[in-house]
């Protein structure tokens, strides 16, 4: 078997299930690497065909392996930054690290400088950009002439987080963490802000997030796009987006389905997707990892990239 067959996957927790499910159906084979036994012997009894080692990344590192060229990073998100940098400086040659790559810029400058000092591509794990009901959009849109404004939302059910879900990093950093899911998937749609105009309300009104509960903004992206986005935290609600074109309103309302309204009409109707692979694996991470795999990179945020969002990023959260 080459090493282009063989696939390092760092992490052993429920996205590295969900990645080993992908890489089997795939043909792929992987080396699985963790810290905790329990969770490899998880891993084990559902893939036994792999090959695993425990103890952490270290450790398998100053072992005599020969290492593959490709590397899914799913670690906590906590060390995803240190961990890229391990698996780079021991001559990885392609990532994809698991979003937001790193929590702070200098983390993702780290990563950046190290891939290209080495020759290396590495790229962030925003798998909503793979939806089948994105890549739909995307198609009805253009039919319609192109987007002309968007209108999103991502709300997050703060009262279903907090030190017993996650760590208080990971938690502070939320909109990083989580909710950049669906900012990422908006600025893939109509490009990055040439201007941002953002507030945020609820300073410490959510223990675990003190930046605050309540975010508001508009702006215009790089495609002359306008935007705007709500999202209330203390309010119930959801994560979605809407896509207005000059002839519909398309609703990604939850972000795995399409809905349409027409010109003139009220009625909002599903469209049909062609969404098997988002219904047989966790949505959009079939297309994606095959995508990683066959260095077929235009759809997925390059770290420098994710080094721009960055700055939008906390700009919307009050970071």
């Amino acid at each position: 078997m080459s090493l282009r067959d063989r696939v390092l996957v760092i992490g052993s927790g429920g996205m590295a299930f969900e990645y080993l499910k992908v890489l089997k159906s795939l043909g792929k084979f992987a080396v699985v690497v963790g810290r905790g036994g329990q969770n490899i012997d998880q891993l084990k009894a559902s893939f036994p065909d792999y090959e695993y080692h425990s103890g952490g990344l270290e450790k398998y590192l100053k072992g005599d392996f020969d290492l593959p060229e490709f590397a899914i990073n799913c670690v906590n998100v906590e060390f995803l930054g240190e961990t890229s940098c391990q698996l780079l400086t021991y001559g990885i040659k392609y990532l994809l690290v698991e979003k937001p790559g790193d929590l702070t810029e200098l983390g993702l400058s780290k990563v950046r400088d190290l891939a290209h000092s080495n020759g290396a591509k590495v790229v962030i794990a925003y798998n909503r950009r793979a939806y089948s009901s994105i890549r739909q959009l995307i198609k009805e849109s253009e039919k319609d002439g192109g987007i002309t404004s968007v209108h999103f939302e991502f709300t997050e059910w703060a009262h279903t987080f907090g030190p017993d879900t996650h760590s208080a990093l990971a938690l502070k950093n939320w909109v990083l963490s989580n909710s950049s899911h669906v900012i990422d998937t908006v600025f893939y749609l109509i490009g990055d802000p040439k201007n941002l105009s953002s507030s945020v309300l609820g300073l410490n009104e959510i223990e675990w997030h003190p930046a605050g509960s309540v975010f508001i903004g508009s702006g215009v992206s790089a495609k002359n796009i306008p935007f705007s986005y709500h999202a209330n935290w203390n309010a119930p609600g959801r994560w979605a987006i809407e896509v207005m074109t000059d002839r519909r309103r398309f609703y990604l309302k939850p972000m795995e389905k399409l809905s349409e309204q027409q010109l003139g009409s009220i009625a909002i109707t599903d469209i049909p997707l062609t969404d098997t692979l988002d219904i047989d694996f966790k949505p959009g991470l079939y297309h994606q990892t095959e995508d990683f795999l066959n260095l077929d990179l235009q759809n997925l945020q390059s770290i420098q990239d994710q080094l721009t969002a960055m700055a939008h990023y906390k700009e919307i959260a009050g970071y």
